[in-house]
């Protein structure tokens, strides 16, 4: 039986393969905690399912799984309540944004802790 060829909008020619990628198997995720209300204990999701639980993009929850799978035997997939969380804010980061508190506070803060921490962050601030 011969396959029919088709041509897709850049002119390539496709193998009737499959463009939308919908009835491709998605890998689960179990997910271990008890922090979300949405997910229950013990199920399996796909990142997708997780992303939108936690808020983020599904991309954010694979980086998020993947760095905690080295505890964990090979193959094993395990999403805890450490990576299903939101995004993180950031009110003193130094980007585009914030109001002229955090901008003021951000400048202020105090990077040394002790008398002799400050005194060391003079004299290395210091050129040779």
């Amino acid at each position: 039986m011969k396959q029919q060829i088709s041509n897709d909008c850049m002119g390539y020619q496709n193998y009737g393969g499959n463009k939308s990628h919908e009835n491709r198997k998605a890998v689960k995720i179990k997910y271990i905690g008890n922090e979300s209300k949405t997910l229950v204990n013990g199920e399996y999701y796909t990142f997708r399912q997780l992303g939108e639980a936690a808020g983020v993009s599904a991309e954010a929850i694979k980086s998020r799984v993947m760095k905690e799978m080295y505890n964990y035997p090979k193959g094993t997939r395990v999403a805890t309540d450490s990576c299903v969380r939101p995004k993180q804010d950031k009110p003193f980061s130094a980007g585009r944004g914030g109001s002229k508190k955090h901008k003021k506070m951000q400048l202020n803060m105090p990077r040394c802790e002790t008398p002799s921490e400050a005194m060391m962050a003079k004299w290395l601030s210091r050129r040779l």
